[in-house]
């Protein structure tokens, strides 16, 4: 198990952090804070850059609105609890298209045959060139 991780860490960077991020994180890193997916965000002591250390697997929508504007430099002060700013807001479980979790519109049943029951019309409509 210990060598797996050890392989894990040396060869892959989809994991989570890589050799060489780990020491620069080491070296010229002053770690800020952690948001509720357990990413840790760093910034170089001398205020320059910032950066994410993902605490699983390397998916950048998987990084919360407000650390998101910190590590762009849009916002100076870090976020410093993982509360909601207000109450209508939910919290935010990153980019979930694609997914069997990711929004889908009101289906509108066509016709009440079993063949159809899948079926649904949209109030979409392609553009097509003439």
């Amino acid at each position: 198990m210990v060598l797996k991780r050890l392989l894990r860490f040396l060869f892959t960077w989809w994991n989570g952090i890589t050799v060489g991020t780990k020491l620069y994180t080491y070296f010229n890193g002053k770690k800020v804070g952690e948001d509720y997916f357990g990413n840790s965000y760093y910034e170089s002591k001398d205020k320059t850059n910032r950066w994410c250390i993902y605490s699983n697997e390397s998916e950048a929508s998987k990084i919360s609105p407000e650390w998101n504007s910190w590590l762009r430099f849009i916002s100076v002060a870090s976020p410093k609890d993982n509360s909601r700013t207000h109450k209508w807001q939910r919290q935010f479980n990153g980019n979930l298209t694609g997914l069997d979790s990711a929004y889908k519109p009101r289906i509108v049943r066509t016709s009440s045959s079993e063949e159809d029951l899948d079926s649904y019309q949209s109030d979409y409509k392609a553009w097509k060139p003439e």
